[in-house]
């Protein structure tokens, strides 16, 4: 199997889990697809998911992937479920290609874009010789990837499953609701800021109402101050202290606090239902 590895690859791949770097699981993964296909660029998106945190995994992808050049393959190991019945899954949708569990991680992905081909990972030929129970990152996706970036066809990899079969996440679109937009947060960074599931596409320019008030329903916490960045001020030092809405840097609404954590100011955590009020 090494013997054969191309000696110049040019598709990249990114990689994203929740192993964390205190240990070897990352690296041992490079290791496998560097033997497979030397010279591959692998670009670590985030190994700091919360471990078994698919939600999370799934929306960090989403925010992700369009920066990436067309046929980049993305390698997902956020795996509660490894060694049971899901299936390792590989798919071609959009512009990319997707490597991982059958467990909701491509939930936005799905969402967003056409799936051309996605197929169960079956074939051991593209595999490591022994496959761990537990370790299926480094013995079935680190080298499907390898092999996908030497122009592999998803063909060759397993038989085809229905995008209908590809599991997704209870995930609920912002709508309408009595003049303000129902959503829910999705998200909440290493700094503690919050991130709803609003695309800026929806609100225009969020400095052009003359009313913006972000209410969370079960707590009764109410966000009504804006900012277009995290340094801007009013002149009044107690507005410092005041959370704030912003647009994300990706496209998305979003409450923070000047160097603090609106979660753990406000008590708000990923799955709140919230309501976006905007009035001209």
């Amino acid at each position: 199997m090494y013997q054969n590895a191309s000696s110049f690859v040019t598709t990249p791949i990114a990689l994203l889990t929740d192993f964390g770097l205190s240990d070897s699981y990352v690296g041992v993964m490079k290791g496998v697809i560097a033997g497979l296909a030397p010279g591959v660029v692998c670009i670590d998106i985030s190994h700091e998911i919360q471990p078994q945190d698919i939600a999370g995994a799934a929306w960090v992808l989403a925010s992700s992937y369009r920066y990436f050049p067309p046929r980049t393959i993305f390698v997902c190991v956020v795996d509660p479920g490894v060694g049971s019945q899901r299936e390792p899954v590989a798919l071609h949708a959009g512009e990319w290609f997707f490597v991982g569990p059958n467990n909701g991680l491509f939930s936005y992905i799905l969402q967003e874009q056409a799936v051309h081909e996605a197929v169960v990972l079956a074939n051991s030929a593209y595999h490591l010789s022994h496959v761990s129970m537990t370790f299926q990152g480094r013995d079935i996706f680190a080298p499907v990837a390898a092999f996908l970036a030497r122009a592999v066809p998803l063909a060759d990899l397993g038989p085809a499953i229905q995008a209908s079969a590809l599991q997704q996440l209870n995930i609920a679109l912002p709508f309408m609701q009595d003049e303000a937009i129902s959503a829910q947060v999705v998200h909440v960074d290493r700094f503690g800021n919050l991130i709803t599931n609003i695309p800026v596409l929806l609100v225009a320019d969020l400095f052009s109402y003359s009313v913006v008030r972000l209410s969370f329903s079960h707590t009764g916490v109410v966000v009504n101050a804006r900012r277009r960045f995290f340094a801007e001020t009013t002149g009044r030092p107690e507005d410092d202290q005041l959370p704030f809405l912003y647009v994300d840097s990706s496209g998305y609404i979003g409450a923070a606090l000047q160097n603090g954590s609106a979660a753990s100011v406000l008590g708000i955590a990923v799955g709140e239902p919230c309501s976006l009020l905007l009035v001209l």
